[in-house]
């Protein structure tokens, strides 16, 4: 079995801010490979976890256009 371990950062919004310091930890098995992801929250981030999910969606499809 093989297993990829990626560490990924996110944003905290008004709502379901954490304050502990541990990630959030998540396991995914796809086929043969199991995918584990830490995930952070920044307590002083300025965007929302919503608003960056959108600005990434936006400039996804402007690079789809281009």
């Amino acid at each position: 079995m093989q297993t990829v371990t990626n560490t990924a950062t996110a944003v905290a919004g008004t709502q379901g801010v954490r304050t502990d310091a541990e990630p959030i930890k998540l396991q995914k098995r796809i086929g043969s490979i199991v995918y584990e992801v830490e995930v952070h929250f920044d307590p002083n981030a300025t965007e929302t976890l919503n608003d960056k999910i959108l600005r990434l969606m936006r400039r996804e499809m402007e690079a789809a256009a281009s």
